[in-house]
């Protein structure tokens, strides 16, 4: 079974994708066990001291997080599409080894909803409900501070991405034309 994982967890695994010998029907649990036994690196990255989920990391089945729909004891369906999400926009910075640089964007006059549309568009996927993720590549999406020209005020959205600085330049130069569009 083929795992998608994302950003941090990538150097660990070695890219983007894990094939594991877990079949439908074992849980998800057994799936992150079988991980950490592969890449012991991954426990740090996935789990607390108390050898609990990390709050921030997100399993999803064909997009929705298993949080939400049988925890991590539900077993995998024949046809489920896995991903894994680390934590993102948190207080520290990718490693300087690891390749990844954080840009903010502004995008005035780009609602957050429309955004997002753009960024599925681009390939992301949820992760919740201001972050998104596509392959090597996440962006954290929030309200930007307005531009202000005399009485006229302009809002959008702010965006923080985050990713290796060639898979953003590819990014960017498809978003920027999306984004002239102006929601057409």
């Amino acid at each position: 079974m083929d795992v998608r994982v994302y950003a941090t967890l990538r150097p660990i695994i070695g890219g983007p994708k894990a094939s594991l010998d877990i079949e439908p029907g074992n849980t998800f649990q057994q799936l992150l066990d079988e991980m950490i036994a592969r890449w012991p690196d991954l426990t740090r990255e996935l789990y607390d001291s108390k050898g609990q989920l990390h709050t921030g990391i997100h399993v999803f089945l064909n997009g929705r997080d298993v949080r939400y729909l049988g925890g991590l004891d539900m077993p995998i369906p024949e046809d489920g599409e896995i991903r894994i999400f680390p934590p993102v926009g948190g207080g520290s910075h990718p490693p300087a080894d690891a390749g990844l640089i954080q840009v903010t964007h502004e995008y005035h006059g780009v609602p957050q909803w429309l955004m997002k549309e753009y960024l599925t568009d681009l390939g992301a996927a949820p992760v919740d409900d201001q972050t998104m993720a596509g392959d090597g590549w996440q962006a954290v999406i929030s309200k930007a501070e307005p531009n202000r020209i005399g009485s006229l005020v302009v809002g959008g959205a702010a965006v923080e991405f985050t990713g290796p600085s060639a898979i953003l330049d590819a990014l960017f130069a498809k978003l920027h034309w999306k984004t002239l569009r102006g929601g057409g």
